[in-house]
């Protein structure tokens, strides 16, 4: 169930001790269909922006958009079909390049910014 997804999600960003502030959206469509979107304001000026769309446990439409605190972009995360490689067409773009990646959701981008801002 999507509430279910939702509730996971809502745990996981308490539990991340490096946010400053959020403002995030959960949408339930259906009970196995909904989106969550929103910002998230991190330690040290930080932001990403999200959303995921998930209907019967696919994710069919994701974002993940990590920017410093001067809004340059550290990485997104996306599946939009503008970029085909082998992990088409899930995809990573940093300010260098694009690379191949796996389908993410919000969770397991929390703990690539948590590494990330840690070391920082």
């Amino acid at each position: 169930m999507i509430s279910t997804y939702f509730k996971r999600v809502e745990q996981r960003i308490a539990k991340t001790k490096i946010v400053v502030d959020k403002k995030i959206d959960f949408k339930e469509i259906d009970s196995d269909e909904g989106m969550v979107r929103g910002t998230i304001v991190f330690i040290n000026g930080y932001v990403l922006e999200f959303m995921e769309y998930i209907e019967k446990q696919e994710r069919l439409k994701y974002r993940f958009h990590l920017m410093d605190k001067e809004r340059k972009m550290i990485f997104r995360y996306d599946n939009a079909p503008h970029y085909r490689n082998q992990s088409f067409p899930h995809h990573k773009h940093t300010s260098e390049e694009i690379q191949e990646s796996k389908e993410k959701g919000i969770i397991e981008v929390l703990k690539e910014i948590e590494t990330l801002i840690l070391k920082v």
